[in-house]
Parts: structure tokens; sequence; C-alpha cells
């Protein structure tokens, strides 16, 4: 068999979780007084690299910042604006993150196909795991309610170890499955999934149902890119 583990990433990959962060970041905006009429497309921009840099990127276009200039946000190259400060960053996610981990499954659900394509790879005696950036407490709820335990691996965002593309959460997954890197493919929709995958010596599966678009992927060097969940079945179990 080609892949014996597959990690998955979470929003955008597994979880339509836009609305839900749509509704959350704006309350917490509101909360202390800035713009709060963010859409799901804004959303989309914004999310990726944790919550932190969400909240960063959110705040800088609030400032002025281009949505184009957004994806360098939590990299070396980033450009943050003057207005945007780490204590006011702190205050908002002081808001956010309770207010998201009491919101997070409201109107999140599955994508089409996903829970059949679990099922499909557990039959065929696959493991399955999730590496995210979102907070830990909110993966650990979503994953608890929403796939009981189909998941061998979960991990979210938490003090302690480096969040994606760094290495580490997959290098904590690939210890606690014991299965060897090369035996495990990572599936995202975003270029800090291709980048995790490329920094943790892993194949990779773009989804195309996600927070990223095709030019975008492939610009970011995605080189397998799937628009539905039997392609991604497909994808992942041919020889």
């Amino acid at each position: 068999m080609k892949y014996e583990a597959v990690v998955f990433d979470m929003d955008g990959t597994i979880l339509d979780t836009s609305a839900d962060l749509t509704t959350s970041l704006n309350y917490a905006f509101e909360k202390t007084g800035h713009r709060h009429d963010f859409t799901v497309e804004d959303i989309k921009n914004f999310f990726g690299s944790g919550v932190v840099v969400a909240i960063t990127r959110a705040l800088a276009y609030e400032a002025g910042s281009s949505l184009e200039s957004l994806v360098a946000f939590g990299t070396k190259d980033e450009q943050i604006p003057e207005a945007v400060t780490q204590a006011e960053v702190d205050r908002v996610l002081k808001v956010f993150k309770p207010y998201y981990a009491d919101h997070c499954q409201i109107k999140t659900g599955p994508f089409p196909g996903i829970l059949e394509l679990m099922q499909k790879l557990r039959q065929r005696g696959i493991k399955l795991a999730v590496v995210s950036n979102k907070p830990d407490e909110a993966v650990q709820v979503l994953v608890g309610k929403l796939f009981g335990k189909e998941f061998d691996f979960v991990l979210g965002e938490k003090s302690g170890i480096r969040r994606k593309p760094a290495p580490d959460m997959t290098s904590e997954c690939v210890k606690v499955l014991a299965v060897p890197r090369d035996k495990c493919v990572y599936i995202g929709d975003s270029e800090i999934d291709i980048q995790t995958a490329r920094n943790s010596k892993m194949d990779e599966i773009a989804v195309t149902w996600g927070f990223r678009k095709v030019p975008f992927l492939k610009k970011h060097g995605a080189t397998v890119i799937v628009d539905t969940a039997e392609e991604l079945y497909q994808a992942i179990c041919e020889e």
C-alpha cells in the first residue's frame, strides 16, 4: 500500500468552518471597537497560519493592507502596519478564543464526501490524523462532536510546540502513529499545508474546496490537486 497514514488539515480541508470563524471574528472585533463586517471571503484570507496571525491579518486589513500582502504575515517577509500592535492583537484574541470555543460548531460541518472517505480509508487499514493550526481546544471539540473516534491522532495549536509549517506537530503525529514519514501523506488546502508537507518530508495533496484557489495553490508548489472527496480517495489509494 502506498500510504499507511493520512494526516489532514482541518479548516477548509475536512471541515467548512468559515461561517463560524466569520461570526466569531466579527464578534471579537465589534467588542474591541474595530470594524466587524468581514465576509466569509475575507476570513479565508486571514486564517491558515494560526489564530494570532489571523487576527493580525484582519487588523492589518482594517488598517489598509492589501489582501495580497497578508500571505507574508507569519513569515520573515511580513510587513505589519505600525497601527497593528501586539497588545491589540492580544486584546482581540482574549475575546475571540473563548467565544469561538463556545460557538465553533453552529454552522460548521464536514465537506461533502469526507465522512464516506474516512470510512473507506479505515476499511483499508489506513491510520487517520488531524494536525491543525486551529487552537487545540477547538480542534478537540470539533473532532469529538463531528467525527467521534475516526482519528488515531488529533493535535491543534498549543503552547510548547511550533505551529505549521514547522514540522514539529507532524513529527509528534508520526511518533504516535508509528508510521514512517514516506508512508504518510498530508492533505490540506493552503500554502501552509504545502510547506508543512515539504518540511515534514511527506507527500502532499491539495484540495480545491477550501480557503485557497487553484492558481494560488499551483503558485505555491502544489503538484497533486483534487476537486472532490472521491478524487482524493483515488489519489491516496492508487499505487
